[in-house]
């Protein structure tokens, strides 16, 4: 009886869930002059999506407060006549779906915590009031680094700007979390990837703790995904030494690729963002535990030196995966 009342209240939420208003305006088949006007705006196409997000995130916690909120809202949002008003009720709509209109501690050092490793992000909030404050950002992803420089008004208690200094553009909005986070997003028409080139993500999105220091636990071969455990991951820290870290270093972008061999081997690729013709590692180990390693890093008089490891030291052949991969390097 227990198991069919959870089974019904969970298709009465679905139900529910599917009744709501929020939904991302289809640009395909916009109607109004609303609908139209966001769509011709990316600015507003974005804006119109985080507040998407935002809706299915927390409709759960509250389905009828929820609901009310989103209802109240469109009614809102109809009658705007203009870009600015239509941004406005976007953010006062995020606003109210996460209620952030609370007192917050905006001011200190943030980190962005889900930022993977060699890639990160620093934001500096100074200068608060009640209506702004200054963000100054550093943003790295492997080689390439970005500053971010603006005033950030804050709409219903959400962080916002589309005015960073030589940011052609770029858009950001900051939302305050319970927990004391801070998650950041930037929009998704692509001028924010413009002032970090060669990231395929938009690099300073993530959510922020504040702290004196980057909060993240020093990475490893593991928490980057290259090794499946830690044995594998003590096998090779073992194999390597003190070039361990140079391993990790280098994985800023790491990609799976094809076992040339045929032995039924995990093959992963990574590389420095901005560098991947020159700060380069493949990796190849089996279940059995056998591994092998190329790396290649700058050397003297701009060279490439390669170092090669392996844990079949009996064989003197290097794998056809790996002499494939290392031709791409050396003539």
């Amino acid at each position: 009886m227990k198991n069919n009342h959870l089974i019904m209240l969970i298709i009465s939420l679905i139900l529910l869930v599917c009744a709501l208003p929020a939904r991302a305006i289809d640009c395909g088949r916009a109607v109004t002059v609303v609908e139209n006007t966001v769509c011709d705006n990316p600015e507003l196409a974005w804006l119109d999506r985080v507040f998407t997000n935002a809706f299915s995130e927390t409709v759960m916690q509250d389905p009828q407060r929820i609901d009310k909120i989103a209802r109240d809202w469109m009614k809102t949002r109809d009658v705007c006549i203009s870009d600015d008003c239509l941004r406005e009720a976007y953010l006062q709509g995020i606003g109210k779906l996460y209620d952030a209109n609370r007192p917050f501690s905006w001011q200190g050092t943030w980190w962005n915590t889900t930022a993977t490793a060699g890639n990160g992000g620093k934001i500096v909030i100074s200068n608060t009031a009640s209506w702004e404050f200054q963000l100054d950002a550093i943003v790295t992803g492997g080689a390439y680094h970005s500053v971010y420089s603006s005033k950030v008004n804050i709409y219903y208690g959400v962080g916002f700007t589309n005015k960073i200094y030589w940011g052609g553009g770029c858009a950001l909005i900051l939302v305050p979390r319970p927990d004391g986070k801070l998650e950041v997003s930037s929009d998704t028409s692509g001028r924010c990837q413009l002032l970090l080139p060669g990231s395929r993500q938009r690099a300073i999105d993530g959510v922020y703790v504040k702290a004196p220091s980057d909060p993240r636990p020093a990475a490893t071969l593991i928490s980057l995904g290259v090794f499946p455990g830690q044995a594998m991951d003590d096998r090779f820290r073992q194999l390597a030494g003190n070039d361990y870290q140079q391993y990790v270093d280098t994985a800023t972008s790491v990609v799976y690729a094809p076992d040339l061999d045929n032995m039924g081997a995990t093959v992963l690729t990574m590389w420095v963002k901005g560098m991947a013709n020159s700060k380069s590692t493949m990796i190849m180990y089996t279940p059995e535990g056998k591994i092998w390693a190329l790396r290649v890093e700058p050397g003297k008089d701009n060279k490439l030196k390669l170092h090669y490891l392996t844990t079949e030291k009996e064989s003197k052949a290097m794998p056809k995966t790996l002499m494939d991969w290392r031709s791409k390097f050396i003539e």
